[in-house]
């Protein structure tokens, strides 16, 4: 990965963790001093090494794993921001990322019903519930376009 590629990546960590949604080109171009041409190569080569994953067509950020930068049924509260992940696994995994205290809501795929889980001092307060997923991981990457 070269040096723009690695700036345009830690500043879209550092935008989603401050304020919840991933910058877009001109916002990253503006903010690194560069081109926004540039970014937009940077964004897609991202993309290419499955480090971000863009909005087909388009340089917006979909996901930066394990944020999405689209409502989903995983939201993490913490901090007093509200963050989305991809699914169960990723809602955790924004949570070791913020190295912070949280609660995941999201609802049962089977009744429907709230579920929250309080995650403090980088454990599970509660450990009640199965995780299920439906598709693999290398068939949910196919199933996105990655191969």
């Amino acid at each position: 990965m070269n040096a723009l590629a690695r700036d345009v990546r830690l500043h879209v960590y550092d935008r989603l963790i401050d304020t919840t949604a991933a910058p877009t080109t001109a916002e990253t171009a503006r903010a690194l001093g560069v081109a926004e041409p540039d970014v937009e190569a940077a964004f897609r080569a991202l993309a290419d090494a499955r480090m971000l994953v863009l909005r087909p067509g388009t340089t917006t950020v979909w996901m930066a794993m394990p944020f999405s930068n689209v409502q989903t049924p995983f939201t993490v509260v913490s901090g007093g921001r509200s963050y989305y992940a991809n699914c169960a696994w990723d809602a955790f995994g924004v949570a070791a990322v913020l190295g912070a205290d949280a609660r995941v809501f999201t609802t049962c795929a089977d009744c429907g019903g709230a579920i929250e889980r309080k995650i403090a001092n980088g454990a599970l307060t509660d450990v009640r519930g199965v995780v299920h997923f439906a598709l693999p991981v290398r068939r949910w990457w196919e199933d996105v376009g990655f191969t």
